[in-house]
């Protein structure tokens, strides 16, 4: 019998008792004797039948089904958190729906409407590029949000959070330990927490080293190769002195070891570069990435962990942020 998927309606003609008397039983809803339900739950197993989600759905009101929203797909950084968070949810039998926005807020209320539509559970939002009073809005829309590296809440919304500017901290602290004193910063976009934190790190990293951050050493671009290129230019333009620089993530920084590299400096004899993630590329490119380490998978895994237990009504753990560590390579 277990060769074949059953269906709810074989149960209930080899039980003998009615469909709802079956739904019943499964679902532990109210109106089956416990022996018929303990009867009705063994045959089940052996027969090999599964509820279907979508039939679980109807019942619940549950689609078993939750959302992550990420700006760019083609960064491995979210690409490796996305599998950490899909792993969790496959081991809890639930799916999981990908929305890419490419880094357009237009496009990202646009993913959070699909997931409405879908009538998914709960969300997962990393790295928002919407204004904080419109993710709150758009987040409280669902039962369970889970936001990775911001710093708004309320109920049903939990925060999943990297120290951004320790690690910034620790950056500035190498560049100046190594005599770096022109040390310039590539932002990341306005609306992004961790890009306020690690602006906000590079500045309290400066004054502690004794040096005035300078509006003319700070550069914003999209965090892509092509904006990391075009930020090196710009700074190199109005700081031909600067002689290290701190970009918003890793592909960020590749981007300005290509702007350095068009530009004719060396990195890192002229130049020294840190990024921020330590994603695959940062070891294999040319020189070698320092960069600070975050455990992404982790982060995903415990992203998705922390949206399980809240959409199962549990009290949530105090939750420290995530430290990242410097790892040293050639660029710095």
């Amino acid at each position: 019998m277990a060769n074949k998927r059953s269906t709810i309606e074989d149960v209930a003609r080899v039980a003998g008792v009615s469909l709802m008397t079956v739904s019943r039983a499964i679902n532990g809803r109210p109106g089956v004797g416990e022996e018929t339900r303990r009867s009705v739950i063994e045959l089940a197993e052996r027969m090999g039948y599964r509820p279907s989600r979508v039939a679980r759905g109807l019942a619940t009101r549950r689609t078993a089904t939750l959302g992550i929203v990420f700006p760019d797909m083609a960064n491995p950084f979210f690409a490796i958190l996305a599998k950490g968070a899909t792993d969790i949810a496959r081991a809890a039998d639930l799916n999981v729906f990908i929305m890419n926005t490419d880094e357009d807020p237009e496009l990202e209320l646009t993913a959070f409407d699909s997931l409405i539509e879908e009538h998914i559970d709960g969300v997962i939002v990393a790295a928002s590029r919407l204004p904080r009073r419109r993710l709150l809005e758009q987040v409280s829309r669902f039962g369970s949000a889970v936001l990775v590296n911001s710093d708004i809440g309320g109920p049903g919304i939990a925060n999943v959070d990297v120290d951004d500017r320790w690690g910034i901290l620790e950056a500035v602290k190498h560049l100046v330990a190594c005599g770096r004193r022109r040390i310039a910063f590539v932002a990341g976009p306005r609306e992004s927490g961790s890009a306020r934190r690690r602006l906000a790190g590079y500045r309290a990293g400066l004054v502690r080293a004794g040096m005035s951050p300078e509006p003319s050493l700070i550069e914003r671009c999209i965090p892509d190769i092509e904006g990391g290129s075009r930020a090196a230019a710009v700074l190199l333009s109005r700081e031909p002195s600067l002689d290290a620089i701190i970009a918003y993530n890793d592909i960020t920084a590749i981007g300005v070891l290509r702007g350095l590299a068009e530009s004719g400096r060396r990195v890192p004899a002229d130049v020294a570069v840190i990024g921020v993630d330590d994603v695959p590329y940062a070891a294999l490119v040319r020189p070698s990435l320092t960069t600070l380490k975050v455990d992404i998978s982790g982060l995903g895994r415990l992203a998705m962990g922390v949206l399980l237990e809240l959409r199962a009504g549990q009290e949530l753990a105090p939750m420290e942020a995530i430290r990242p560590q410097l790892i040293i390579r050639e660029s710095a």
